[in-house]
């Protein structure tokens, strides 16, 4: 090789080397990263510089929130001081009601004989048609009059012919001879004994009565086992005696029918007296 070709080589080999050196420079895509690298730490400074002003608004707004809350606490302490006077004019009223006088009983002294009373009269009796001897039973819801709690008299009259049973002989009788000008019979109670507490309240009490009928002119003592209830505007009571025909001046009744009369006569009589 001459020394021009060795030239011309040397020119063409360095040619292709900065050709070369050229190409490699080119082709990076890193380039396009390391540029983008500094506008992304461009927007983070800007970001930074933004976030800045936005934390000190909280800041302003925690103050004012702290104010808006002490405020009606402030407030809330006049009216939690107003409540006492409340419960003072609600316990007011309540002496008023109480109050009540001891020892005084409510409702009605007298009440009226009603619905639901009756007497009843029970011989034992044999009759010629049977030899086995028995109850007759008389009866009657003819009962009127008023019955006193205040110590005043009770008088309950009994309507004489209103009395039946499950003869008509005996009933006829009973009218037509027995009592054929007398239709009426009278129990008096001149006065009760004191009355306890607990007949008022409402409980049973039992005892004794003293007492009359009237039967025309004659008038026969007469003691009733009682049972009595008191219940507000209603009062029950119940008696129980016995009498002989001696003791009320009358013939012992008789007929062809009956055999056998006993001299003892049973009463009951269930009074139901309710407040006019």
């Amino acid at each position: 090789m001459n020394r021009l070709s060795f030239v011309i080589l040397s020119v063409l080999v360095l040619v292709l080397a900065g050709v070369a050196c050229g190409g490699e420079q080119a082709e990076p895509t890193s380039v396009p990263a390391a540029t983008q690298a500094p506008a992304v730490a461009a927007t983070g400074v800007a970001a930074t510089a933004t976030a800045e002003p936005t934390a000190p608004p909280p800041a302003t707004t925690a103050p004012q929130a702290t104010a808006a809350i002490e405020d009606p606490t402030e407030e809330a302490t006049p009216a939690a001081t107003a409540a006492p006077p409340a419960p003072t004019a609600t316990q007011e009223p309540e002496p008023t009601e109480t109050p009540e006088p001891s020892g005084v009983v409510a409702g009605p002294s007298s009440f009226v004989v009603g619905e639901g009373s009756q007497i009843t009269f029970t011989v034992e009796e044999e009759l010629g048609a049977s030899p086995v001897r028995f109850d007759a039973v008389i009866s009657s819801t003819g009962l009127s009059g008023v019955a006193n709690l205040d110590g005043t008299p009770t008088e309950i009259t009994l309507d004489l012919h209103s009395l039946t049973s499950d003869q008509s002989f005996r009933d006829r009788y009973i009218q037509s001879r027995m009592f054929p000008n007398t239709p009426s019979a009278t129990v008096t109670v001149e006065s009760l004994p004191d009355l306890p507490q607990s007949f008022l309240d409402g409980e049973e009490t039992s005892g004794t009565l003293e007492g009359s009928l009237q039967i025309g002119d004659t008038i026969t003592p007469l003691t009733f086992d009682v049972d009595a209830r008191h219940d507000g505007d209603v009062i029950n009571v119940l008696g129980r005696t016995t009498f002989t025909w001696d003791q009320l001046g009358l013939p012992k009744p008789t007929a062809r029918s009956v055999v056998y009369l006993a001299d003892e006569v049973r009463v009951q009589v269930l009074i139901i007296a309710y407040a006019p």
